[in-house]
């Protein structure tokens, strides 16, 4: 339950935006065109992308998701919508291949399953995601949980990168050990300072590449989005019980 829901919260945790308008592809609208020169040394760009993200309240976008099984080379290919909001409050809605649910509202997370008419609950002090939240809900940097370095260039046109040839990637291990990640690949755009892209990667070679678009940074939302209760006859599983 919590490595999918895991992996999507530090995907969307870098999608930084400006706090004025909405974006397109995950990349800003402007009434003007400005060529702008992306930073060539990394701790500049980290405190760009930092400030982006302290200004982004909530966010908005449609995702897709590729997640490659490394033993059986099986792919499995997902869509959905995803809404955040600070404090700490994240939904996706997966639609495609099947209806599923993660949500956060700080203080529960759930997983729904409408087809299986189940739902699993977890207390978030017990769970793996508070270190991510902290940096999600602004309490802290990205350098605090993570070594960042530029990811390394394709040694062949055979070793295709995710994003467009202007993207910035950035590789992130984290500092501490973790049981459901091994590494993260964030690609940036060169402008907008927005992660555009997320490859995370687990112990056994496992991907999962996430894919951001339509992206609405500070619109209107609705704190009701993060409200929910399990519907009639929806059985719930209560994860913390299960671990005593």
């Amino acid at each position: 339950m919590l490595t999918c829901f895991l992996a999507c919260l530090l995907a969307a945790g870098g999608a930084q935006a400006p706090s004025s308008s909405p974006t397109s592809k995950g990349v800003a609208k402007s009434s003007a065109t400005v060529t702008v020169k992306a930073p060539t040394d990394l701790r500049t760009l980290l405190d760009r992308m930092q400030r982006r993200y302290d200004q982004a309240k909530n966010l908005r976008a449609r995702f897709s998701q590729t997640y490659r099984r490394a033993v059986v080379g099986r792919v499995t290919v997902s869509t959905g919508t995803l809404s955040f909001k600070k404090p700490g409050r994240m939904r996706w809605d997966y639609e495609k291949p099947e209806p599923r649910m993660f949500l956060s509202n700080g203080r529960v997370l759930w997983m729904y399953e409408p087809t299986e008419k189940q739902a699993f609950k977890q207390d978030l002090k017990t769970s793996q995601l508070p270190a991510a939240l902290a940096f999600l809900m602004g309490k802290g940097k990205i350098t605090d949980e993570f070594d960042v370095s530029f990811a390394k260039q394709a040694k062949d046109a055979k070793d295709k990168l995710p994003g467009r040839p202007e993207d910035i990637r950035l590789a992130l291990s984290p500092k501490q050990p973790q049981s459901t990640y091994k590494s993260i690949l964030f690609v940036v755009d060169p402008k907008e300072y927005l992660v555009r892209e997320s490859v995370l990667v687990d112990a056994q070679g496992n991907s999962n590449h996430f894919v951001f678009e339509d992206l609405v940074v500070n619109g209107k939302m609705s704190d009701a989005t993060f409200r929910w209760n399990p519907p009639a006859g929806v059985r719930v599983v209560d994860t913390n019980q299960m671990s005593k």
